[in-house]
């Protein structure tokens, strides 16, 4: 449990690098503080005036924006991983608390008081702040998570409608025919020794065929530039990955309909890999 919750906060956060999620994220935060201290009104902040809930919203967007735009940047953080953006984010929430402090504190004479108001600020400043952070994240993974989905069902019907009906044939002894598979019904091909496991679709259904052949050989009959070679044992069907997740060298990506095995790709095939999947892309 604890190694996957680490694997977990390894990986890349990518949402947070666009210029439109950021502001998103800056536009939300300020909305919702706003809300929370009109409704809420903290630190009585309701007899100081009405200009100090502008002064609040204003300094919490102008450091987050910083945050964001300036200082990451400058500390090379221009892709998180889970852990560092959670950090990240409390950076800024501690920031903010300290900005809060400094500027508008009431000046108590003793420490204890002094502390105690300091520790308020930074309670009310996460409840203000953090808040609309966690949503934002969740929103914007829930929006990654639609976007896969569509990019998947696209890529099916694609799949199933496109231009490749050409049969990849495979022949046993005396060229007798084996196994003919249509390419976009192809998911991809796993290496076993002396044989080599199909993975395809038949109908809606996913199929399995074990046939006598070695990789090489199968490799001089292709003729469908989706379908490329990312292991020594494997070759895959760009058109049907489900998931990709990028490892410290390069690549592991689920298939559509087996979802248990992770296949890696190697180094050596990462180049001919992220070439097969732009094409996929621009088509």
């Amino acid at each position: 449990m604890i190694e996957k919750v680490g694997q977990f906060l390894k990986q890349d956060f990518t949402l947070l690098d666009s210029r439109i999620n950021k502001l998103i994220l800056i536009g939300f935060i300020g909305l919702y503080s706003a809300f929370f201290l009109s409704v809420y009104t903290p630190f009585n902040i309701n007899q100081w005036g009405s200009n100090y809930y502008f002064r609040y919203v204003l300094l919490g967007i102008t450091i987050v924006s910083i945050s964001q735009f300036v200082l990451r940047p400058i500390f090379g953080l221009k892709t998180f991983k889970y852990y560092s953006l959670i950090l990240w984010g409390l950076f800024e929430m501690f920031i903010m608390a300290s900005a809060l402090h400094v500027l508008y504190a009431i000046p108590f004479d003793t420490i204890s008081d002094k502390v105690y108001d300091y520790l308020h600020t930074i309670w009310i400043v996460n409840l203000v702040a953090a808040v609309p952070y966690v949503l934002v994240i969740m929103y914007l993974l829930f929006r990654k998570k639609i976007s896969d989905f569509k990019d998947i069902e696209k890529n099916t019907f694609g799949a199933n409608t496109g231009k490749s009906n050409k049969l990849l044939t495979i022949t046993g002894e005396n060229d007798k025919v084996v196994l003919a598979i249509k390419y976009h019904q192809l998911l991809c091909v796993k290496s076993a020794g002396n044989y080599l496991e199909f993975f395809y679709l038949k109908g809606e259904k996913l199929a399995k065929e074990l046939v006598r052949a070695r990789l090489k050989e199968l490799e001089k009959k292709i003729v469908d530039t989706n379908v490329v070679k990312v292991h020594r044992s494997y070759m895959v069907n760009v058109r049907h990955i489900a998931s990709l997740k990028k490892t410290k060298k390069s690549y592991e990506l689920i298939v559509q309909h087996i979802p248990d095995i992770v296949i890696p790709v190697s180094t050596g095939f990462k180049g001919s890999f992220e070439e097969a999947l732009e094409q996929k892309v621009s088509h």
